[in-house]
């Protein structure tokens, strides 16, 4: 059975490494892989499950723990690796739309997200055009981690970083405060817990699939 599950997850992260290739595989939409990926996850859930104490939630790509805070007045941010455990110092990233204009629980958000998984190539707070209509982003309530730029798809390695940020956020959603996540073509809500990650339908972009960022919504 161990072995099973080791093979599931290696087949979760091919999955995620052809992330990258997307854009040369014109026959596979992201709708496509999105649903494959979907599928080898809940396989490795349920597998995982089958060998554990009922007790024991069903792991994700990440692994939970307690959000580091930056150090205030700062140049820099010391966080925890999530690969290696290690302790990592680094720059603030550089946060647009930040400041009053975002609440608090956004900032507090923010601020854990990038000790441990910073830097970003940016972070996208507040902007008057949300882009859609009831966008969290006009008051204050969002942000997108970005993971790359230009509306490229992010590297495999980048990819995997995504899933781990939008896994721990999961894992800390009731501390952090948070009303929904997105990343990958796939959306997870407090609300709706018990559904796991959710398919998306195909918006036509990099950007728009939320595969070069991770978007945050929190409730207040």
């Amino acid at each position: 059975m161990t072995e099973g599950i080791s093979a599931i997850h290696s087949r979760i992260t091919e999955l995620q490494g052809q992330f990258g290739q997307l854009s040369a595989r014109p026959s596979v939409s992201g709708q496509q892989f999105a649903a494959q990926l979907t599928a080898a996850q809940q396989k490795a859930g349920t597998a995982t499950k089958a060998t554990t104490a009922p007790s024991v939630s069903t792991p994700s790509v990440s692994t939970p723990s307690t959000p580091t805070a930056s150090t205030t007045g700062t140049a820099t941010t010391t966080g925890t690796s999530a690969a290696t455990g290690a302790e990592k110092a680094h720059a603030h990233s550089k946060v647009l739309g930040g400041g009053d204009r975002i609440t608090p629980t956004m900032q507090k958000v923010i601020d854990a997200v990038d000790a441990k998984f910073g830097p970003f190539p940016a972070i996208g707070a507040w902007r008057a055009d949300g882009g859609m209509p009831g966008s969290d982003h006009p008051t204050g309530k969002a942000a997108d981690f970005m993971l790359s730029s230009g509306g490229k798809m992010p590297s495999p390695a980048k990819l995997k970083e995504g899933w781990e940020t939008a896994n721990y956020v999961k894992d800390n959603a009731e501390k952090l405060g948070i009303k929904y996540i997105i990343f990958a073509q796939h959306i997870w809500s407090p609300s709706r817990a018990g559904e796991g990650w959710r398919l998306m339908s195909d918006r036509g972009s990099v950007t728009a699939n939320h595969f070069d960022h991770v978007h945050i919504s929190v409730e207040k």
